[in-house]
């Protein structure tokens, strides 16, 4: 009965994993790991519960015990990990906004042709309230050119910004940025050379809730003062966000600096 139990959730969350990769990639989410990984899961879990019996018997009885205790062991270690970054991810969000700020970054987030991606309109649509609150603020917007985009992220947001009415002069363009460290290290080079940039103080980023905690490390690596504004991520696109965050995370804090 126990078998047959975990026989039949293996199955299911197969299928959910399988039907999760579908209606993402149908709803033009994009193709990245937080999209494939759910169905590549789903697909092992799927053939673990259909074959589960079989394999135990004729593959895995009496065999390979160390080895089997190590990937338990490290099946273990990496939900552990999981959980503890995720937890970070959903706490490391928002922070108190400072009644003065000078500069302000929203971070690209990708383009259909030379178009904004819903989330990256999101950002900048968060960014231009900011910018109509406060009108002396600048705002770096900061993103190069991508695969399937006909122009940088940094341009497509400043046009975006100048039909809504904020003068070119308050926007400079980054434009050299393939990553959110890079996003950091540029725009870091172009605060620099403003007169009235003090390194000190703090500075409003905007990007999804999910990018959050990892945004805010790699700006601080890069000697800014960062001050959270998360813009929301949609519903359908939460999970795979996350689960797709969690690997960005561990590669930022091993391999960015």
């Amino acid at each position: 009965m126990a078998n047959n139990r975990a026989s039949i959730t293996f199955t299911i969350l197969g299928l959910v994993g399988i039907l999760d990769t579908i209606f993402v990639l149908a709803l033009n989410g994009g193709i990245n790991l937080g999209t494939l990984l759910p169905g590549f899961l789903g697909v092992t879990m799927l053939f673990w519960g259909l074959k589960r019996d079989y394999l135990k018997r004729h593959l895995l009885k009496d065999r390979f015990l160390r080895f089997r205790r190590l990937v338990r062991l490290s099946i273990l270690m990496l939900l552990a990990s999981f959980i503890l970054i995720e937890s970070l991810l959903l706490y490391n969000t928002k922070d108190p906004v400072p009644s003065q700020v000078d500069y302000l970054i929203i971070l690209g987030a990708g383009l259909n042709g030379d178009k904004l991606s819903w989330t990256l309109w999101e950002r900048v649509d968060m960014g231009l309230r900011s910018l109509q609150d406060n009108k002396d603020m600048i705002v770096v917007v900061s993103g190069g050119k991508g695969p399937g985009e006909w122009i940088t992220e940094a341009e497509a947001m400043q046009r975006y910004l100048v039909e809504q009415g904020i003068a070119k002069e308050r926007i400079i363009k980054e434009e050299q940025s393939t990553s959110t460290m890079e996003n950091f290290r540029y725009t870091r080079e172009l605060l620099v050379q403003q007169s009235s940039y003090e390194p000190s103080k703090p500075v409003l980023v905007i990007t999804n809730d999910f990018h959050m905690f990892r945004s805010k490390i790699l700006a601080r690596r890069n000697g800014l003062n960062p001050v959270g504004v998360p813009s929301p991520t949609p519903w359908y696109l939460r999970p795979n966000a996350y689960l797709r965050e969690y690997f960005a995370v561990v590669k930022s804090l091993v391999f960015d600096r």
